[in-house]
């Protein structure tokens, strides 16, 4: 049995991705298991309150799956519930290796200790800490997907990436595209970003499976446009750091509500990071830095001189 994580806030939003989270819940099938972290409770001071925050998160199970889900499907899927105290970033990684998680499914705009970050802050945290992929759900009422689109650097792309993809199949049964943009100067690279782009194709288990080969210098942008061209309504993607995912949930996206977040994004981690080195000092700095050629100077005390 699939096991989704669901994070909740108590806000109107979370009645949207618990929503879709129900759908998919169905369609897998998966078993669901709530998470509401408790922020009343701060280091060293016992949990209150948390039997009624339970009670709160039954009485919204129950509306919204009878409201949304027939009354076969309803009874069908088990819930599971997890009430605990402090912050969701204090909890998620632990949360998520108990229940053995196969997708977490959160909000864009979760909140998270009484703190209202950008949309998206949030989720690119809790990506970093889980190793299973993560499902943005923006605000609002949405089907499943019928049309997936998959945009990544595919000559980088991790190999633990693609299995994990596969793994989703089941869930997300729909027609996919695979879209690897390029640079103007990358142009003599094309035989080389095309065979990984038929490489990777011949990995994933999709029945229909499209690759796109586009020329596009800001590749953000670009797989929004496709995605609104196509209207896509599921983007996953594979970010190679967390300040990369912050780019697809900037402000100015979200302000001009451009199409990639207006559909939900599923974030694959491509790879386990490495730590970034910091020189505290010049001389450090200099041990650090990659080694240089060596300059060759002419001998001039070995040479004869007439």
């Amino acid at each position: 049995m699939k096991t989704i994580l669901v994070p909740l806030d108590h806000t109107a939003a979370a009645e949207y991705t618990l929503a879709y989270a129900n759908k998919l819940a169905v369609r897998w099938p998966a078993e669901i298991v709530l998470l509401y972290c408790h922020p009343g409770a701060g280091p060293g001071q016992p949990p209150t309150n948390l039997p009624e925050q339970e009670q709160r998160l039954r009485s919204l199970v129950e509306r919204l799956r009878y409201q949304q889900l027939t009354r076969q499907d309803g009874r069908r899927i088990r819930y599971h519930y997890r009430v605990l105290a402090g912050c969701l970033h204090d909890h998620a990684r632990a949360e998520a290796a108990r229940c053995a998680a196969d997708l977490v499914v959160m909000g864009l705009e979760h909140v998270d200790c009484n703190r209202q970050a950008p949309p998206g802050n949030h989720a690119a945290a809790i990506t970093e800490l889980v190793s299973c992929p993560v499902l943005v759900v923006p605000p609002g009422r949405r089907p499943l997907p019928n049309r997936l689109a998959l945009a990544a650097d595919f000559t980088s792309l991790g190999l633990n990436v693609l299995p994990r993809l596969s793994a989703l199949r089941e869930a997300f049964p729909a027609p996919l595209d695979l879209v690897q943009f390029y640079s103007p100067a990358q142009r003599p690279q094309r035989r080389q970003l095309k065979q990984a782009l038929n490489q990777a194709a011949a990995q994933l288990t999709w029945s229909l499976i499209t690759p796109h080969l586009l020329e596009d210098d800001a590749p953000l942008e670009g797989g929004s446009e496709f995605c609104a061209r196509t209207q896509t309504q599921l983007l996953i993607i594979a970010p190679g750091s967390a300040g990369q995912l912050l780019q697809y949930f900037d402000r100015c996206y979200t302000t001009t509500r451009a199409y990639h977040t207006q559909i939900p994004v599923l974030v694959l981690r491509a790879a386990e990071r490495p730590a970034a080195t910091e020189a505290c000092c010049e001389k450090c700095a200099e041990r650090l830095a990659p080694p240089s050629a060596r300059r060759l100077l002419p001998d001039y005390a070995a040479m004869h001189w007439a």
